[in-house]
C-alpha cells in the first residue's frame, strides 16, 4: 500500500504535513508507505492528479472546477475553513483607480489558473464589466513582492508575504480586500480512480490534513518559519500576520462550500474560462 500526496508551499497544509514527520505516522498506520511529490505550482497539481505522478493533492478553488471542465477525474474529498489573506485587488497608491469598475482597460496580475482566477471573475461580475475589459497578466505563483512591482501592470492581485514585500517597497491601496470576493478555502482532492479504489487512504489523507491544520494553530512560530525557507520567500515576521490571523480547520465537503464552486464555475463559463458548463456536485465523492 501507497499514498503519494502531492504538495506546494502555496498549500500549507499539505506542506506541513510533508515536513513534520510526526504528523504523517497516522497516516502511514492506514497507507503504509506515504510519499510526497513537491512542486512549485499548485497549477500542476491536476495535471499530475491525471498523468499518475500522485493520488491526491490541493489547491484554491479553481483548478478542480478547470479540471471537471475538461472532462478530467477528480474527486472532491475535503474543504478547509476560508483564508481571509491579507491583500486582495491591490493598486498604487497614486493610481487613478478607486473602485473595481475603475479596472476597465486596465491590466492587472495574478497567478492564472489559481484561485486568484476566481476572485478575478467575482470582481470582474461585481463592476458589471466583461472578463475582456480587463488586460490579464500571469505572474509565478512563487512571485514576490518587486516581481510583483517589476511587472509593470496596473494593478495585482497579491496576499501575503508578497503583499507585505510589496508595500514595503511602495505606496499601495487595497481597492477589493481578499475576504470581500472569495472564501479563498483550500480544497483537498484526488484521482477519481484511486480515490474510488481506496477510500481508507482517501479518508487517512484527509484524517492528516486535519490534524495538521489542528498542530499549525498552535505551533505557529514554526509554520511560520517554514514557510519562510520554502520557494514563497518572505521572513518569519511577513508569515505571522497571515498566519495569526487564518481560520485553521478542515472539513468535510459540505453545501455552503459547494454553493460557492457552483457559482465559481457558472461565472468561469460565462467568461468563456471554461469550455463548457458544469455541475460542481458531481465530482464529490459518494454523492
Amino acid at each position: 500500500m501507497s499514498i503519494t500526496i502531492g504538495t506546494h508551499p502555496n498549500n500549507l497544509a499539505t506542506w506541513i504535513l510533508s515536513h513534520v514527520e510526526a504528523l504523517q505516522e497516522p497516516l502511514r498506520r492506514v497507507a503504509g508507505d506515504v510519499r510526497f511529490h513537491r512542486y512549485d505550482d499548485g497549477r500542476r497539481t491536476t495535471g499530475l492528479l491525471v498523468d499518475g505522478a500522485i493520488d491526491v493533492g490541493a489547491t484554491g478553488s479553481t483548478p478542480p472546477i478547470v479540471a471537471q471542465a475538461n472532462d478530467l477525474d477528480v474527486v472532491y474529498l475535503a474543504v478547509s475553513q476560508p483564508h481571509p489573506d491579507p491583500g486582495g485587488i491591490v493598486v498604487p497608491g497614486d493610481s487613478p483607480i478607486q473602485s473595481l469598475a475603475d479596472l476597465r482597460g486596465r491590466s492587472i496580475a495574478f497567478t492564472v489558473g489559481s484561485w486568484q482566477t476566481h476572485a478575478l471573475a467575482v470582481a470582474v461580475d461585481r463592476a458589471g464589466l466583461a472578463w475582456d475589459d480587463v488586460t490579464v497578466v500571469d505572474i509565478a505563483a512563487t512571485a514576490q513582492g518587486r516581481d510583483f512591482l517589476e511587472i509593470g501592470t496596473d494593478s495585482w492581485l497579491v496576499v501575503d508575504p508578497a503583499y507585505s514585500q510589496l508595500r514595503d517597497l511602495t505606496d499601495v491601496r487595497v481597492i477589493a480586500p481578499t475576504e470581500e470576493l472569495v472564501r479563498n478555502r483550500s480544497v483537498f482532492f484526488g484521482r477519481g480512480t484511486w480515490v474510488r479504489e481506496h477510500p481508507a487512504e482517501a479518508g487517512a489523507f484527509v484524517d492528516a490534513v486535519a490534524a495538521t491544520e489542528e498542530w499549525a494553530a498552535t505551533h505557529v512560530d514554526e509554520v511560520a518559519d517554514l514557510l519562510a525557507h520554502s520557494s514563497r520567500g518572505g521572513t518569519p515576521q511577513t508569515w505571522l500576520p497571515a498566519l495569526n490571523g487564518r481560520h485553521w480547520g478542515v472539513h468535510a465537503v459540505d453545501e455552503e462550500f459547494l454553493s460557492e464552486q457552483q457559482y465559481a464555475a457558472d461565472l468561469f463559463h460565462r467568461f468563456g474560462v471554461i469550455p463548457r458548463a458544469i455541475t460542481v456536485v458531481a465530482a464529490v465523492a459518494a454523492r
